[in-house]
């Protein structure tokens, strides 16, 4: 449409028009003939145009119908496009109304949440509440037992102060008739002198009041004419005098363990009765009124050792000497000297190895903790009692540690256990059958015996039946 706007500006000028009419006025025929080239030439120029135009039309035209073609192939695409934009919609909707769903159930598992949350937060503020409350009463019960306890602390402290306030005043009293008494007796000492000297006993060292010590020349312990022997005395064993003397005399400087004890009175002597000299190497005397309570063999080795000249006459010894004694007195001081318990073989120094001593000590002690009931103070129990010393003993005797490889205490008390089990699943009769002929078990009647089984089965302890299990074959 431009161009033909630009065509129609084109037509040709008046001036033609004039050229064709050679009459005008005032116009010569070069000027007509130049204005007449003029014109052609802009037909000329115009008609080039108009080709162009129509060229330029056709092309158009071409254009168009190509264009129309290509916008029908493009309509399709469109179409296409259009039913992929619906289906896209579509799946936007849907998405959008899934989407709303999910923020739906976010909203109630929101409230869910803070629902649970504020539940949980009063079960703990309960749970807060109790523990507390029990604390609390637990605090209260034990301020008040503290205070119980206080109050009896403080009445026992009153108590024991009192009485030390008493002792201490009898203390003072005490002190002050020890004053008198050293007064009155150096008063007495400056007028008579206090004889510090026995002619038997020799040089006093301590006078206890109940007992005195002294230093005796060992020519008079020995003496048979000036020192019995207790009638109840043990039997004198010569060759344990032999013994103690042969050690004694490897020693560069002589000593004697222990304190000689001596009674002086009533009491019975080994030999009153007869004067038959005895064939022991340390015999019996007539009664002088001293005799030995305890340490003869001791003695008798201070007899070997003086006639081999290992000590001289004058040696002294420690003896503690009591007064007065009768035949009852006697039975009670060596009862009371020979009541202790000698020392076990195994506790000897230098007998076991440390680590095995203390793995028997510390097995047996676990045993006994176990079953307490079946263990006795008493070295001489019946059975199924067992005093924890001599199991000790017997264990140490029986080498068990070495026979079955126990390693530590805590093997020692499985193999313990292990023997227990095995005793227990004994039955009556061969507990009969196993019975020991001599020893632990062996003594007392068949009802005797069945009642130690029957104690032994409640507590559920064998071990002390009888020793017979130690013999058991090696593992």
């Amino acid at each position: 449409a431009p161009r033909f706007r630009r065509f129609r500006r084109l037509a040709p000028p008046r001036v033609a028009n004039e050229v064709v009419d050679d009459r005008v006025v005032g116009v010569g025929p070069a000027v007509a003939v130049a204005a007449v080239a003029a014109a052609r030439r802009e037909r000329d120029v115009a008609l080039d145009r108009v080709a162009d135009l129509e060229s330029t039309t056709a092309s158009l035209r071409a254009s168009v119908t190509k264009l129309e073609g290509k916008t029908w192939s493009d309509s399709d695409q469109m179409r296409v496009l259009r039913d992929q934009l619906w289906r896209a919609n579509q799946d936007a909707a849907d998405a959008r109304v899934a989407l709303n769903a999910v923020r739906e159930d976010l909203k109630h598992a929101t409230r869910r949440e803070a629902d649970l949350a504020v539940r949980v937060v009063a079960a703990k503020d309960e749970a807060v509440a109790e523990v507390s409350a029990r604390a609390q009463t637990e605090f209260d019960q034990l301020r008040m037992s503290m205070e119980e306890k206080h109050t009896s602390l403080l009445a026992s402290v009153e108590c024991k102060v009192a009485k030390l306030e008493a002792t201490e005043a009898k203390a003072r009293g005490l002190e002050a008739a020890l004053a008198a008494a050293e007064t009155k007796l150096a008063e007495t000492s400056a007028e008579k002198p206090v004889a510090m000297s026995h002619e038997l006993y020799g040089t006093l060292l301590r006078d206890f009041g109940y007992k005195k010590i002294y230093a005796m020349a060992a020519a008079n312990l020995v003496s048979k004419d000036k020192v019995g022997i207790y009638d109840q005395q043990r039997a004198f064993r010569a060759e344990r005098a032999q013994v103690i003397a042969r050690e004694k005399a490897k020693e560069a400087v002589f000593s004697l363990p222990g304190v000689v004890t001596l009674a002086e009175g009533t009491a019975a002597v080994r030999g009153k009765k007869t004067k038959k000299k005895s064939s022991l190497l340390f015999g019996a005397s007539a009664n002088t009124g001293a005799h030995i309570l305890d340490g003869q063999h001791r003695v008798g080795a201070l007899e070997i050792l003086l006639s081999q000249g290992v000590i001289a006459p004058d040696h002294t010894v420690l003896v503690e000497v009591f007064e007065n004694v009768d035949d009852a007195r006697a039975s009670e001081i060596f009862t009371e000297i020979n009541a202790a318990q000698p020392v076990r073989f195994v506790d000897m120094p230098g007998v076991a190895p440390p680590d095995v001593k203390w793995m028997l000590e510390g097995a047996a002690q676990r045993i006994k903790e176990l079953y307490p009931a079946m263990f006795s103070a008493s070295e001489r129990c019946k059975i199924p009692n067992v005093n924890l010393d001599v199991l000790r003993e017997e264990l140490f005797s029986a080498e068990v540690v070495n026979r079955f490889g126990i390693a530590d205490e805590d093997a020692f008390v499985t193999w313990l256990e292990g023997e227990n089990a095995k005793l227990a699943q004994r039955t009556e009769k061969e507990w009969l059958e196993a019975r020991p002929k001599r020893g632990r078990g062996s003594t007392g009647s068949e009802e005797t015996y069945l009642k130690a089984l029957a104690k032994a089965k409640e507590h559920g302890f064998y071990l002390g039946m009888d020793f017979s299990w130690l013999d058991v074959t090696d593992a």
